[in-house]
């Protein structure tokens, strides 16, 4: 499954980079499922719960000049999956291209859709209010 949304922006794309290469402000906010995470360098960890299920969630952070990456798993005993989460940034734009096989795929297609287009509907918005809280 490739989803991927183009979101214009008014923030500039240093502000966008600091902002979205924090696993704090993106993963909850795309991923509601979250309910636990801990960042360990350049690394997260942590648990989600959809449709009762919990799991597992895993993967790094990787920061370019006009590139946010998020490799990550999602685990279940057995059960794995696989997937990348990457902000392309150009001035003016955000595309948002989120790659998921694996695990729950079929299951979670629909609902992934309807988180991202949220999060990108909501973005400028939640990006303007993340930049006064810290204050860039």
């Amino acid at each position: 499954m490739i989803l991927e949304l183009s979101v214009g922006t008014s923030h500039d794309v240093e502000s966008l980079r600091i902002i979205l290469s924090d696993p704090y402000f993106v993963l909850p906010a795309i991923f509601p499922s979250i309910k636990e995470l801990k960042i360990l360098g350049g690394s997260f960890q942590g648990y989600a719960n959809y449709l009762g299920i919990e799991h597992e969630v895993s993967g790094n952070i990787y920061i370019s000049k006009n590139e946010v990456t998020y490799p990550f798993t999602l685990s279940k005993g057995k059960n794995l999956g696989a997937g990348k989460l990457t902000f392309y940034l150009t001035p003016g734009r955000v595309l948002i291209r989120l790659e998921y096989e694996g695990w729950m795929e079929r299951l979670a297609g629909g609902l992934l859709r309807g988180w991202v287009k949220k999060f990108s509907n909501d973005l400028e918005e939640k990006v303007r209010m993340e930049r006064i809280k810290r204050k860039i």
